[in-house]
Order: C-alpha cells, then structure tokens, then sequence
C-alpha cells in the first residue's frame, strides 16, 4: 500500500505539512514547480481575455460550450491485462516473505535425514548416484559434497540463502540460488522425489522471474534511502518519493496467464485422473487414512472415530474444489471474488492435506502458491482494515542527531499507513520522542512502542517495549546511543541538502527493457518445455496421441525437474499399506531394525502411523521396487554404519534379512487391516563383523588379546 492512499483520511496529527510555502526543499523541487505554475498563471489569462474580446466582437458569446468527449471505456486489451497479466509488488512481497519461512522450514525439515540421504556415509553416496544416475541425467549441485562436513558447510550456505531471501536483501541473486539449492536437493536422491518436490521445483522457477524484492524488502528500503535524502522534518513529511516511480504496484507480466494455467493444470489433471470407484463413490478418503505410512500419529488416533458422512463429504469436497480451482482462476468473469475463491478453496484443501499427511512440501508449496491471487482491491480492503487512526503518533526528533535522523527515514518508509508524522525538535529525550494526538508526550521505550505500532504488523512486536524489563533496556540503550552519538559512530551522516536522485539515464533505461524482454523470452521457452513435459507425462493424453519429446524441451523439463505429472491418488486412492522391516543380528546376538533402532515389528495390523518423515516414508516405498536393487548394496552400508550412529560397538551388525511387510486397509465400513503378507527382499552378511559364541561373555577378550594384569 502507498503512503499517499490515506493521505486524505488522516487526523490533525497525522497531516502532512507540505501544504506550507516555508516548507520547500532545499533543493527547489517545490520551488520549480511553483515557478512553473506562476508561468502559466501569468499567461493564461492574458490569452483568455483576449478570446472573450473576440467572441464578443463576433456576436458568439451566447454560443453553447461544446460537448465533453464520451468517456472512453476500457479496451479489450486493458480488460486482459488486468484480469490475466498484473501481479501487484506487495503481493510479491508478501509472496516472497511467506517463501522465506517456508523454505527454511523445508530445510529444516530435511536436517534431521541431512547425512542420512547425502553423504557417502549415507543411504545413496553421491559416487553410486554419479555412476548408476537415477534420472535422465538430472543436475544436483548437491553431488559435490561428500562428507558430513562438507554438507553441513553446505547447510548453513542454504539457510543464509534462504534467511537473505526472507528479509529482501539481494533479492534476485538470492532467487537464483534458492532455485539451484531446492532443485539440487530434490534431484539428488529421486527414491525420495514425489509429486510435492515438483511443485516445489515448480515454485521456485516461476517466482524466479518475478520481482520480489519490490516491496517489503531490505533492498527496496535501501533503495529509496539512496533515492531520496532527508534531512528536514518537511522533507520526512513528503511521502511522494518513497516508493521507485519507475515501478509501480502493477507489474505486467507474461508469467501472469503462465502462472494461472500451471496452477490450474495442477487441480484440472489431478481431478480427471481420479476415476476409480473410491473417489466416484465417496469412500477414498477412508482408505487414504488407513495408509499408516503417511498419516500423522494424530489422525492415526483419531480416523476409527470418523463418521461416514464426514468421510463422503470429505471425499466430494476434495473432488469438488480440484474440478472448481481451474475455472476460478481462468475465469474473466468476476475476476476479484473468483480469485478469492480460488485463494480460500487451495488453502483449505492443503492445510488439511498437510496437517493429515507427510506429504513433503507439496501442501505448503501451494500454499505460498496461493498468495500470488492477491490483488489490488485485496489491498485496498487490509489498508482499510488494519488501520488505526487512534495510533497516529508525531515523531519529535533532534535534527542534530544522525543516528535520529536515519531513524526517521527508515520510520518514515515503513510507515505505509501514513499514522507518522515527523517534527524536529532539540529537546527529544533521547534523540527520539513521541507525543499522542492528545498532546501527552513520549519518552524511552513508551515513544518506540508506540511508533512501532503505528506501522504495519507493528503492535504484533510493540507490546514486548511495553514489559518492565524490556522496557527499561530498551530506555536505557537509546539514551546510552544518543549520550554516545552511536549513529555517528556507525556511519550514519545527516543528508548535506535535500534530494532526489536524477532519474536513471536513457541507456541504463534501455537496458533494463532488453533484460525484461528477455525475461520475458525466457517464461515462453519454459511454458513451451512445461507443456511438452505435459504432452508426454499426463495419462489422458499420452494415452490418446503420441507427441513427440525433442531434445531441447525434454533438457528444459527434465534437468532440474520441472515435470508436470499430475495424478496423485489416482485413479484410486491408495488401499494397501506397507513398509521396509529389517531383521538384523548384532554381535551380541540380539535382534534389532537399524532404521529405527528396535526390534523388528512385522504387526502392521494394529499400526498406528509409523510417524516416518516423508523421506523415509517414499525411501522405503521405493527401495523395494525391483528397478531399484542395484541401490539396495549402499543401502547394505548404511546398515553396517549403525553402530556409528549410535556409539556403540556392540551394536555392530553380522547379518539380516529386509523384507516388506504389507496389508489392505480396512473395508468401507470397518477399522481394522487385513490380509497382512511379508515378502524377503534379500539377505545381507557383513563380513567386516563376526558375532560371539554364545558361551563368549560380552567383553571377552578375543584369541590374539590376553587378559590385562
């Protein structure tokens, strides 16, 4: 939201003073367009008379004015643009914050299988992948870091990444990375990949060539600092610099329709790949939380005690918002509510996906998704909500400070409800001051606690300046800052005149429009590879006509992994359970599953969630496929490493048995499994470790040691 929206709407104290002749800029940017004006003030009416004179001479002064022109209406091509091509940049920032957080928590989501799925000491070390490559050739980064070290490295690299894209700083270097970092992770071990790490691919790449760093950002604020210099209570009162007005809060784009049609194919093809019986007749979900692989403990709890007629529900609400998703976000008509629609239906149907299932990122990656519906008229409505014209404050400061200075202008952009109005004054406690509309002066951390939540989301952090103990910490450090002239101590320097940047020169102009035409370029070539990827992948297509998958398409798709397979739980839901159980043998003879570090358990029919991540949840599911045995001697290793894990030397494995263990859900109608079956997938032996003779007490000495003295 601009500063200037509710310029008009403020009280006494939260007007603007530029209104005052006294007030111009040092630098003369009123004073020239005063001038201006008396210019053509001059003038007009000299030309004016004498054009009365004539008519009056002519007889004409008692012609009819002529008639205004018809209001033009909006063209088709505006209709379009903006119902099709436009993301407003606070909704790109917001997008870009709600990213942040939802990246580090992926990241974080990953730490605690971080060794496990990376590293050579790991499930799949980075040499057999090289060597027996899982995908068609696929780019992982993530392949050239080997040992825990290195990837730990390698960890904190990302989460700084992720941290700097979050606050905005170096916004588009930091897109760049996240891009490469997420695919790299999501392509490096494909037993793992499900339909949530393509979204996820998908996300980042379609934000990619969006400016999130437009709006609520560290760069945008530093910009605007470099933009425009102030130094007089005036010059912080003119929000009209405050934001670049070489781009404004609509951004036209070709990635407007690309965007909407990919998240559209997401619901469209989910929905016409669900044509099994279970989803016809109401009961899939049922079955789905009978599969104790993915359901949380929970919903494990919980799911006996469902009544038919939530599950039927369930299940046609499930149908009905994936049929309906597609044709709000297409529709042209009723552009704003349809977008609404769309924007409650994704978060509804994802947050109850994710809080159900161990799905990866797939919910929450829609979820971000669904931020980039936000329009302007959305805006309008927050502005008009959030504001408070009761938390209107005057900002006093001591115009001799710099480091209340820069206070100012920083206070001065982040205060989009324009609630802040600023005046010098040499006697501010501190440096910085406040006073109510009710006149009651501010000092200390009361003054900050109340200028904080004068600005957006402000009173969410202002109440913690408001308990005894911050408070006093608080008060004290900005009296020790001021007493100390810490702002100066840190560079910061009161403006020499008052300023705004020339704007940039013609060439560096031009260039930005070559940059943005080739971005633009750039969205086609990918939509064109995503919609080949489509052609070849989704069922009801491939099933019908045999496109072909040329070679520069199939590298566009397939090297970071943007494909557009869209048929989950189709065409039936999920109706079998099942799960990798090792039996394996320690040294000391006991029985344990390395996976999870107990005895093996094959009772599957009175599971309750096996509360695996995702990741050991589709690792299992896909290491028992025949068409992965050549990965199962890494997996041998891993199980040989156990004893690493655990620090105990006792724990050594000799040999063992993997198998999968497996049974149906429960029937319509019923709770309980059945038809539970065990299949052995294979032996292992491992020659490095010999177990103990049964008569060998644990920490007998072996033949070659003798007994120590």
């Amino acid at each position: 939201m601009n500063a200037n929206d509710d310029r008009d709407e403020r009280g006494p104290e939260g007007a603007l003073r530029d209104e005052d002749p006294s007030g111009s800029r040092g630098d003369g940017r009123k004073a020239a367009a005063a001038a201006g004006g008396s210019s053509a003030g001059e003038d007009a009416p000299a030309g004016g008379a004498a054009a009365d004179d004539d008519r009056e001479a002519e007889g004409e002064d008692d012609a009819p004015p002529p008639a205004p022109p018809p209001a033009r209406g909006p063209s088709m091509w505006d209709i379009l643009r903006d119902s099709f091509f436009t993301f407003d940049r606070r909704t790109l920032g917001f997008t870009r914050i709600l990213l942040g957080f939802f990246l580090i928590g992926d990241l974080l989501r990953r730490t605690w299988a971080w060794t496990d799925m990376f590293a050579d000491i790991g499930v799949l070390p980075n040499h057999v992948n090289l060597w027996r490559p899982q995908g068609g050739g696929n780019f992982s980064l993530v392949n050239a870091f080997s040992t825990s070290g290195e990837l730990w490295v390698l960890w904190a690299v990302i989460f700084a990444t992720y941290v700097c894209l979050l606050i905005g700083w170096k916004t588009k270097l930091m897109q760049v990375l996240s891009l490469v970092f997420v695919t790299s992770m999501n392509g490096r071990v494909l037993l793992i990949e499900n339909g949530g790490y393509v979204v996820h691919n998908l996300l980042l790449l379609w934000t990619c060539f969006l400016p999130l760093g437009d709006r609520f950002s560290v760069d945008a604020l530093l910009a605007s600092l470099k933009r425009s210099r102030e130094r007089t209570a005036d010059d912080l009162n003119d929000r009209t610099t405050v934001d670049d007005p070489l781009k404004p809060n609509d951004h036209v784009t070709v990635l407007g329709p690309v965007l909407l049609i990919q998240i559209a194919a997401i619901y469209f093809f989910n929905v016409v790949h669900k044509t099994g019986p279970a989803w016809k007749n109401g009961t899939a979900i049922h079955y789905v939380l009978y599969v104790d692989r993915m359901v949380t403990p929970i919903v494990a709890d919980i799911r006996d005690y469902a009544p038919k007629v939530v599950i039927v529900f369930m299940t046609k609400m499930v149908m009905a918002f994936e049929a309906a998703l597609p044709v709000c976000l297409l529709s042209p008509l009723g552009r704003v509510w349809a977008r609404r629609l769309a924007l409650v239906m994704m978060n509804v149907l994802h947050i109850g996906f994710g809080m159900t299932f161990v799905l990866g990122p797939f919910a929450w990656a829609l979820c971000v998704f669904s931020t980039l519906l936000f329009g302007r008229e959305d805006w309008a409505i927050a502005a008009r909500t959030m504001r408070r014209a009761h938390r209107a404050r005057v900002v006093l400061f001591d115009p001799r400070s710099p480091g209340a200075v820069l206070a100012c202008r920083v206070l001065k952009r982040m205060d989009r409800f324009g609630l802040l109005t600023f005046e010098a004054s040499g006697s501010a406690a501190h440096g910085l001051a406040a006073r109510r509309p009710d006149g009651a002066p501010l000092e200390g951390a009361g003054a900050l606690a109340d200028i904080v939540a004068a600005i957006p989301l402000g009173p969410a952090v202002a109440w913690v300046l408001r308990l005894p103990l911050a408070r006093d910490a608080a008060t004290a450090a900005m009296a020790a800052a001021h007493r100390r002239s810490l702002g100066r101590a840190l560079g910061a320097r009161i403006p020499e005149r008052s300023e705004v940047a020339a704007p940039p020169a013609p060439l560096r102009l031009a260039g930005r429009k070559t940059l943005a035409a080739l971005r633009e370029l750039a969205v086609l070539a990918m939509f064109a590879g995503a919609v080949n990827q489509a052609a070849v992948e989704l069922w009801v297509i491939k099933n019908r006509w045999k496109v072909p998958h040329p070679e520069e398409t199939r590298v566009l798709a397939q090297k970071l992994r943007f494909l557009q397979g869209w048929f989950m739980f189709s065409p039936n839901p999920v109706m079998d359970d099942g799960t990798i159980v090792v039996d394996a043998v320690t040294v000391d003879g006991r029985h344990i599953n390395p996976f999870t570090g107990k005895p093996p358990n094959f009772d599957l029919l009175h599971a309750k969630s096996f509360a695996y991540t995702q990741i050991w949840c589709d690792y299992f599911a896909r290491i028992k496929l025949p068409a992965n045995t050549s990965y199962r001697d890494a997996m041998k290793e891993y199980m040989y490493r156990y004893p690493e894990r655990t620090g105990r030397p006792e724990d050594a494995i000799v040999s063992g048995e993997v198998y999968w263990v497996k049974d149906w859900n429960p029937k319509w109608g019923k709770t309980e499994s059945y038809g539970e079956e065990r299949e052995r997938l294979f032996s292992f032996h491992n020659p490095k470790a010999q177990a103990r003779t049964p008569a060998e007490p644990p920490g007998a000495p072996t033949p070659d040691e003798s007994p120590a003295d």
